[in-house]
């Protein structure tokens, strides 16, 4: 700790903390909604609906001639939830990697100068790859696509 603690009347979220907040919440925001719309959009083993199709999905069950020979049920298939899930939980590691200092780099201060924080990335994405490939939790529990079929 080479900075001293704050004064008690100094406010806990400066200006550049708060915009790292929201630039943070953004991009992991974007990035997992992004990578279920991907499924539905461009994945070779998705639907490969149009934006517009994905956009207003709800209208789906109404029928109509923009959903013509699009089974609505694959609006509830679990492969962009996983996809979501997977993207979310890889860039929270990042983000974890990201907050071993606030003002310096990764190259300053590798992540393997904090052990606990690489045992606990490491022990993070185990358990998700358990959750993935094993059925109990894939598909009773989380209702993910089951990766061990």
């Amino acid at each position: 700790m080479q900075k001293p603690p704050r004064k008690s009347d100094e406010g806990l979220i400066s200006g550049w903390l708060f915009f790292r907040y929201m630039a943070i919440g953004g991009y992991v925001g974007a990035a997992t909604v992004g990578a279920a719309a991907w499924w539905f959009l461009y994945a070779s083993t998705g639907p490969q609906l149009s934006y517009w199709q994905l956009t207003h999905h709800l209208a789906c069950l109404g029928g109509g001639d923009e959903f013509k020979g699009i089974d609505c049920k694959i609006f509830n298939d679990p492969h962009p939830m996983t996809m979501a899930l997977s993207v979310l939980v890889t860039i929270e590691m990042l983000n974890a990697m990201n907050s071993l200092s606030e003002n310096q780099s990764l190259i300053t201060m590798p992540p393997w100068s904090n052990m606990w924080l690489v045992g606990s990335m490491a022990l993070s994405f185990t358990l998700h790859f358990v959750i993935l490939y094993v059925d109990v939790l894939s598909v009773s529990i989380f209702f993910l696509n089951n990766f061990s079929k």
